[in-house]
């Protein structure tokens, strides 16, 4: 790979890095912001191994994990949650979330409020 694609695909990685959560992110928009055709984008994304789709989907399931972590987010509902990380729709992001993780997202949650009752009971 050439040093202005590499520069061109660092800068496009950046920009979905940060606009990963807007539900609307599609490879045409990051395009559009690079100056680049979504073709040549798409070929660019591919040679690092991973498709738009899944590195977009990725930082929203980390994203909504962390959340799902969080004691201040314990009362907040999954779908708000799912929705704040850029996901439309709640039923693709449960398919997806059970498929990375093991497990649904209540389930996750549930496991850390458990662990995290646990280690505050300890002496």
């Amino acid at each position: 790979m050439s040093a202005v694609a590499a520069a061109r695909l660092n800068a496009a990685l950046d920009y979905i890095a940060k606009s990963y959560d807007e539900p609307g992110l599609t490879i045409a928009a990051v395009a559009s912001s690079q100056g680049i055709s979504s073709r040549y984008l798409q070929r660019l994304i591919e040679t690092s191994g991973v498709s738009f789709a899944a590195r977009v989907n990725e930082l929203r399931l980390q994203k909504t994990f962390t959340l799902l972590a969080e004691t201040r987010d314990s009362a907040r509902r999954i779908s708000d949650i799912a929705l704040q990380a850029g996901f439309s729709d709640v039923s693709h992001f449960n398919r997806l979330f059970r498929s990375r993780f093991g497990d649904t997202p209540s389930g996750v949650r549930g496991l850390i409020r458990q662990k995290s009752a646990a280690f505050l009971q300890k002496p």
